[in-house]
């Protein structure tokens, strides 16, 4: 190692001290060097951020995809989620006409439907006077499991089996194509179970 004189370099040349490192004062205490090079940071889309909740959901709620759009049903109640980009307002009508939609499927095949809220789901808070709740993603798991019971067992067992059959107006199991596998030596239920619906 080099050795080091007073005021000077670790090389031992004259210099100035107070740019020169020292080690037992730490690092905290040097001036990092300017970096004047241009840094482009890309945040994750909501939709990696609404897929990652919902995959930490518990067993018994039911996940279904129809291209970004999720269907999600628990005890809490049931949610059409659409990730909102750009156009917000247009992501809450498409989260509207498929939630009503939806709704209008699940009448044919059984009497009790419950409501389906509409969200756009965006990565930050932007109010909007549109047919949907904008919910930013970090309050997605509070929206979702908040709140009193209102859709009992027997009705999200039915709800599941539409699903898995495919009864619910194009809506698929699980949170995107690639979540589901088929075993040939299994039933169709439970696979759709394995795939988290």
């Amino acid at each position: 190692m080099a050795k080091r004189s007073e005021g000077g370099s670790p090389t031992g040349e004259p210099g100035n001290s107070a740019s020169a490192f020292d080690p037992q004062i730490g690092l905290k205490a040097h001036e990092a060097p300017d970096d004047r090079c241009s840094v482009s940071v890309t945040h994750p889309t909501p939709i990696d951020g609404i897929d990652g909740i919902l995959a930490d959901l518990p067993r018994d709620w039911v996940i279904g995809h129809q291209g970004d759009a999720r269907l999600v049903m628990g005890p809490s109640g049931a949610f059409v989620l659409v990730p909102g980009m750009a156009d917000v307002a247009a992501a809450a009508d498409m989260a509207q006409s498929l939630a009503q939609r939806t709704r209008a499927v699940v009448s044919h095949h059984i009497s009790w439907v419950p409501f389906i809220d509409a969200a756009v789901v965006t990565d930050a808070d932007r109010p909007t006077e549109d047919a949907a709740v904008v919910v930013p993603v970090d309050l997605l798991r509070e929206v979702l499991v908040e709140g009193p019971p209102v859709i009992d067992r027997p009705a999200l067992g039915v709800l599941r089996n539409l699903l898995v059959q495919g009864s619910l107006d194009g809506w698929q199991v699980g949170l995107a194509a690639a979540d589901v596998s088929i075993d040939l030596c299994e039933s169709r239920a439970d696979a759709a179970t394995k795939a988290h619906t």
